[in-house]
């Protein structure tokens, strides 16, 4: 009997020391911030049109365009 109370005693010893510790494993850190992207500006439009009406402006062309070099095949 008393060489299991000592078991016993030994055992709780060594689970509250197990226990008593606090292990600092590092918390993850955040990933970097992606590189900043290259952004192209486009210019401002003029008085009176808006960049909707530049990009009508520039695809009616571009179909223009388009259209008479089908039209030259």
């Amino acid at each position: 009997m008393l060489k299991a109370a000592r078991a016993s005693i030994l055992i709780l010893v060594l689970a509250c020391s197990v226990q008593a510790g606090h292990m600092q494993n590092g918390s993850p850190t955040p990933p970097p911030p992606p590189p900043p992207t290259n952004v192209i500006e486009e210019e401002a439009p003029t008085e009176g049109e808006t960049s909707s009406d530049l990009a009508d402006t520039l695809t009616e062309a571009a179909l223009s365009v388009l259209n008479n070099v089908l039209a030259l095949l």
